[in-house]
């Protein structure tokens, strides 16, 4: 659910983008009657090149948020009870784009397997028993 209401969101965001720049773009476009090309003003260039910048980071920022989700998801579903821990961090040693902290506890010891993006909230938890072995994987 909330991979469709992030595209969503971009999607929004793209469209009020295209509705906001249509009257500027409308007024700085001429179509010369010879050779029927488009001529643009220096102003309507530069918001041109500025909407094309966007457009760039805001898909860049979208596969990079997807990516750190799926890395995560993927990684945590790995994971079953009997599970030692080397396997799980051999595992979790080949994410590229998430890193763990492993905290030991009364009970045992607890991975917690997040995102490094900023912007990627999901987690894995995976606890461990006392003699090392998966007890539960969670995702969040």
């Amino acid at each position: 659910m909330p991979l469709v209401y992030g595209f969503a969101c971009l999607e929004f965001l793209a469209v009020y983008l295209l509705i906001i720049s249509a009257p500027i773009m409308r007024q700085t476009v001429m179509f010369t009657k010879i050779s029927g090309r488009i001529r643009m003003k220096l102003k309507n260039n530069k918001l041109l090149i500025t909407l094309l910048i966007t457009a760039v980071f805001i898909t860049l920022f979208t596969i990079l948020w997807k990516t750190g989700k799926d890395e995560v998801y993927y990684l945590c579903g790995n994971f079953s009870a009997g599970e030692t821990k080397s396997n799980v961090i051999r595992q979790l040693e080949t994410a590229n784009l998430s890193s763990y902290t492993h905290k030991i506890d009364v009970n045992g010891s607890i991975i917690v397997f997040s995102s490094r993006l900023f912007f990627v909230t999901n987690q894995c938890i995976i606890k461990l028993d006392k003699s090392e072995k998966v007890m539960l994987a969670s995702y969040k």
